[in-house]
Formats: structure tokens, sequence, C-alpha cells
């Protein structure tokens, strides 16, 4: 939540329900979010976090809907800060795949940009999804026109990490309460099927080398 620059009271909107996106979600209200909205695909996955968090969430059926549906939420000014949590594989139809094809891109932003028509004027879209190659016809007119701070990166963990101890330490979060499946390292291929494919109502896997397989 460094990237919001959170102070308490805003309305944040994170896209992907993820470990990641859930993870947002919680410093969001350790950071005192006043309104917590999150975005996903998958309802299961919003199950789960709205049971972890007590969160707002959306169903993503297509982006126009999502953006009305956020800005319905914050008496049409759009949220304070959207963070982007999925990165550059969404779904896509036939339309965005073949556009990639065409111009040798991987994936999709159409996340990205729903954050950004979903952020009020002024506020900030915060890149924690992994965007590794350019794309074609990207609305920089639109973060000109609202005025939109974009930041994205690698986190600076060592800048931070003294402080997230800290929240662990005591008692202020909670980390392991998102996974939802514990494998042995020798069924780390089935681990990244699972998450891929969303199997199991899969949100999170955690390798341990003491487990013994179960394939």
């Amino acid at each position: 939540m460094l990237w919001g620059e959170l102070k308490g009271g805003e309305t944040v909107a994170i896209f992907g329900a993820g470990p990641v996106g859930s993870m947002a979600a919680k410093s969001a209200i350790l950071k005192n979010a006043k309104k917590v909205i999150v975005v996903d695909t998958q309802q299961y996955r919003l199950d789960q976090i709205k049971r972890l968090t007590g969160c707002d969430t959306i169903l993503w059926e297509d982006a126009d809907s999502v953006v009305e549906q956020i800005r319905d939420m914050t008496d049409g000014r759009g949220a304070d800060v959207c963070i982007e949590a999925v990165g550059f594989e969404p779904d896509r139809n036939l339309i965005d795949r073949a556009k990639a094809v065409l111009n040798f891109e991987k994936g999709s932003v159409k996340v990205l940009e729903a954050c950004m028509s979903a952020v009020r004027r002024g506020g900030i879209v915060p890149i924690l999804g992994v965007y590794p190659v350019n794309y074609d016809n990207f609305k920089l007119g639109q973060i000109f026109d609202k005025g939109i701070t974009i930041k994205a990166g690698q986190c600076n963990v060592h800048t931070i990490i003294d402080e997230l101890m800290d929240y662990v330490r005591n008692g202020r979060v909670t980390l392991d309460d998102i996974i939802t499946h514990h494998l042995s390292l020798e069924d780390v291929s089935k681990g990244y099927e699972i998450f891929d494919k969303k199997i199991d109502d899969c949100v999170k896997v955690v390798l341990d080398p003491w487990k013994s397989s179960t394939l």
C-alpha cells in the first residue's frame, strides 16, 4: 500500500483475488482504507477473500460493467486507488488473442485499462501484475487526461521488511489463511497445474519438503 499512498479513509479497488490480490486487500485494511473492493473472474476466490476480510466483491463479466459498478459504489467518483494484481494473462476473447498475435504481444492489458477507467481523477494505479512486453494502443491519453499516477515494478522488499515482520509478530495480519493446498516437492508440477487451471478451488499452493507425495 506504499504505492497507493493511503492515509486512511480511501476506497481501494483490487483487480485479482489470487495470492497477490488477497494480500493487497489485507494491506489496504491495515492502512485503514474505508472501502476495499476486490474484482475477479472466479467466484470461489471472491468468496474466500470476502470471508477472510469482509471486503466488497465484484465478479468480472466484462470491463464496462466492472467499471460501472465501482463508480456506483463510490458515488460516481471512482476508486481512489485501483491495484492491478492480475498481470498480462487475463482471460481473453478471440479478438484480444488475434490482436496479440498481430502485434507480437503476450496476453492483454484489458485489466490495466479497466483500472485506469475505474480510478478517480488524480487517483493512483499501482501495477503489481507482470507486463514484460510492449503493447499497442496503450491508453496514454487517458492517463494524461485524468492525471493518473502509475506505479509499477518489483517490490523493494528490504525497505519495508521490518514493518511487515512487526505486523506478523503483533498478530495484525494472518498470512497462511490464503493457502488452499499443501503439496510435496515431488508434486510441484501438479501444483502449477491446479493453480493454472483453477482446479479444486485453488488459490495458493505451498510446497512442503517434509510432505510425502500423494500422487
